[in-house]
């Protein structure tokens, strides 16, 4: 048990290649940290998230099968065909130099790992919101939309990392969000928003991640004052 906060703050990672895809999880240990997770704020004091664990092999497979799909769809087949976006967003070639190139190629080694392996993952964590869609993407009711369930989910893994347990947060799921919903058995009204796979870690021992000055990132009164 890590019962350091910053300690656990700082070194929460998206785990993929050591997540222990043998030692299996209790769910009285999923549950315990899906009640912490519980405590995390939300917009209007309302509980707007849902959240479906999944052990069941034949339903991984299914929700695993899904995943595989969106990662060609979105990641494999746009990188190979160099479409703009996807190329400028992923694509370890634009990176500005050796060692954060060398990041990325990592980063998407390690999310291939996963892709390849998520059934094998104990238990996935699938959140889902029950609020109304937002009319727009960003602006409006879009920030309360998923600012109420990104905190818990957020809570969620720091739950685990402070219980020797790794996780990932896995937003592409939300590409067929409608199928996972089919595949689970969901009501109408609860809309996928994204998978958590949950397993204990090989090792305790994480790093802080590589991050840039703060001056970089904070200003004061504005954008101009930085200290």
């Amino acid at each position: 048990m890590i019962t350091d906060i910053d300690q656990v703050l700082t070194t929460t990672r998206a785990v993929r290649r050591r997540l222990d895809l043998d030692r299996p999880v209790p769910r009285e240990v999923v549950e315990e940290c899906l009640a912490l997770a519980q405590q995390a704020p939300m917009g209007s004091n309302l509980e707007h998230w849902r959240f479906v664990a999944v052990d069941d092999d034949v339903l991984k497979e299914r929700v695993a099968a899904l995943y595989r799909d969106i990662w060609h769809e979105t990641v494999v087949a746009p990188l190979a065909s160099g479409e703009e976006a996807t190329t400028t967003r992923l694509a370890p070639s634009t990176r500005p130099d050796d060692a954060t190139r060398h990041r990325q190629e990592r980063v998407l080694g390690s999310v291939e790992h996963l892709v390849h392996r998520l059934e094998r993952v104990p238990v996935l964590v699938v959140a889902c919101s029950v609020k109304p869609l937002p009319s727009e993407i960003v602006g409006g009711t879009a920030s309360g939309y998923y600012g109420s369930i990104f905190p818990a989910v957020w809570s969620f893994q720091l739950a685990l990392r402070s219980r020797g347990l790794g996780s990932v947060l896995a937003t592409a799921l939300a590409h067929r969000a409608e199928e996972v919903r089919d595949v689970l058995g969901l009501p109408a009204a609860w809309r996928p928003i994204t998978l958590v796979p949950v397993a204990y870690t090989r090792g305790l021992t994480f790093a802080p991640a590589a991050r840039g000055p703060l001056h970089d990132v904070v200003s004061w009164n504005g954008s101009g004052e930085q200290r």
